[in-house]
């Protein structure tokens, strides 16, 4: 789904580089399904160093003040964290 999204953007915008990051990055698969596709299309995946593809504090906060605007609450005994 993230491949076929992705691609309707790519036609959109007219876009010739694809530029991959955050912590969805380190899926090498969804890599290979874009790189598939960007060939396909005449394009170019830029995906950053495995090192750089996680997600940020800002990130996670921004996702989380959406899910609190929105109601969605999660307790925190349902709550866990990996951090490395």
């Amino acid at each position: 789904m993230l491949a076929e999204v992705t691609e309707r953007a790519l036609a959109l915008t007219r876009a010739r580089h694809l530029l991959l990051v955050g912590g969805v990055a380190c899926n090498h698969r969804l890599q290979e399904m874009l790189q598939t596709m960007c060939r396909a299309r005449g394009a170019e995946l830029c995906p950053v160093d495995d090192r750089y593809c996680i997600d940020n504090g800002a990130m996670i906060a921004q996702a989380g003040w959406e899910m609190l605007r929105v109601g969605q609450v999660t307790e925190l005994s349902q709550s866990g964290i990996t951090q490395r």
